[in-house]
């Protein structure tokens, strides 16, 4: 029996299948918490080089020993929470730093879903966005509360205050933050409802890997994205009056749908490499207007800032 092809095999399959097990987020494996007991495999080098090779005896505290080292390690990497290699190393030192973004805010956090409860007086409501590495949807509308919002992973959570402007108006703040922050953002997912028989200004402050949006059910008056997300996607419905909508985005690229015959105005102060625009508009320095602009009462003006390279509007 070959002692060191077999605890090398051992050693390498447990690397594997720890490896497997978390890409498929089956399990969250610490590994940066299992390299302070890198002396272990010293100690296991050793318990080798001692035992006699040509006894069987000899062989299976080698194999034993590898198991058992394993095992230990498998259980540090699967119970010690995660934290940054820099934080890591500076409580190593003997320094400590604190994880919270603001130790002011005093907002609860939960994994629960959050909801505003339905007040027949509200006809109008502000809507303050402020979320992390988290991608932001929305795939339905509610009528039996003014908002809800929820998020898929269990690593990832919400708090929501809200206040009133006025008998007839509400401001609701939804925040987000990692239990963990070094978690897996797969399947992080935060989905939002609003209520379509109100009057919306919307703020949105996310760093959204992606941002898939169907506003079209809604009365939206303002929109204000400040993005750091690859894809944004935006469907709109009618306009108001005049919707404003505000975008600084560090997306590669924006996509927006409009109704068919909605009149629209996008100005920019970056010189935008690729554009791609459904229907009939005017093209001058700086501005893109639909050709029904100025004569439409009710129409969309869009801001449009940051790192974006190429913007696309659809009709539908």
């Amino acid at each position: 029996m070959n002692t060191q092809r077999i605890t090398t095999g051992i050693t390498i399959l447990f690397i594997g299948i720890i490896l497997l097990l978390s890409q498929l987020n089956s399990i969250s494996f610490n590994w940066v918490g299992i390299f302070r007991y890198w002396p272990l495999f010293i100690v296991l080098a050793g318990i080798r080089m001692l035992v006699p090779k040509d006894q069987q005896i000899g062989q299976f505290i080698a194999i034993g020993a590898t198991v058992v080292i394993l095992g230990f390690l498998t259980y540090i990497g699967l119970s010690t929470p995660k934290e940054p290699l820099l934080t890591q190393l500076l409580k190593n030192k003997g320094l400590h730093i604190h994880s919270d973004d603001d130790p002011n805010d005093k907002t609860n956090y939960t994994t629960q879903k959050l909801q505003v409860p339905l007040d027949n007086k509200i006809q109008s409501a502000t809507l303050n966005i402020d979320l992390g590495a988290t991608s932001l949807k929305n795939d339905s509308t509610t009528t039996s509360s003014i908002f809800t919002a929820y998020n898929t992973s269990g690593d990832y959570l919400l708090g929501m205050t809200t206040h009133g402007e006025s008998p007839d108006k509400i401001n609701i703040n939804l925040k987000g933050k990692s239990k963990d922050k070094d978690f897996n953002s797969k399947n992080n997912n935060t989905y939002i409802a609003l209520n379509p028989a109100i009057v919306w200004k919307l703020n949105f402050d996310i760093g959204a890997i992606d941002a898939k949006l169907d506003l079209s059910p809604y009365k939206v008056e303002v929109l204000d994205i400040d993005a750091g997300a690859t894809s944004l996607r935006l469907k709109l419905g009618q306009p108001l009056a005049n919707t404003k909508i505000s975008m600084d985005a560090g997306a590669s690229s924006i996509e927006i749908s409009i109704p068919k015959n909605a009149a629209c105005r996008i100005t920019s102060d970056n010189a935008l490499s690729s554009t791609s625009y459904e229907g009939d508009f005017l093209k001058t320095d700086g501005m893109v207007k639909s050709t029904n602009y100025d004569a439409a009462t009710e129409k969309f003006d869009f801001n449009i800032n940051g790192g974006i390279t190429s913007i696309k509007i659809r009709r539908y």
